[in-house]
């Protein structure tokens, strides 16, 4: 049975952004993936909240990489860095076909940071 899972690294890397993780032990990973925000597909469910302390934003996207890259092996202090922003891993599943891992897929969480100048 044929494997596609060459073929869609190869189209991950043409039509890819190229991700790196910084792993909570220090290591990096780099490699291409397909990134969609979620909120495309149901604005409602993310949009953004005033809260006591300021406001929520929930900016999910799903993310597509290639069979060699494991999402599953990520925990949440682990950092997704594509295109300059910085992502958390929400979840991630393995897609398989004719019985071998195809490619990964997942839900990763944009990270805000803080502003420090608020209250000073």
């Amino acid at each position: 049975m044929r494997s596609f899972s060459h073929t869609i690294k190869k189209y991950l890397e043409m039509v890819g952004r190229k991700a790196t993780v910084v792993k909570e032990n220090g290591g990096e990973d780099e490699f291409f993936a397909v990134m969609e925000q979620t909120w495309k597909r149901n604005k409602t469910n993310f949009e953004d909240r005033a809260m006591k302390p300021g406001r929520v934003y929930n900016e999910y996207c799903e993310i597509l990489c290639p069979f060699d890259i494991n999402l599953k092996q990520y925990g949440k202090n682990d950092i997704f860095i594509i295109e300059g922003e910085k992502y958390e891993l929400c979840r991630a599943e393995q897609v398989k076909a004719y019985g071998k891992i195809q490619f990964y897929r997942g839900i990763i969480k944009k990270i805000r940071e803080a502003d420090n100048s608020v209250f000073g």
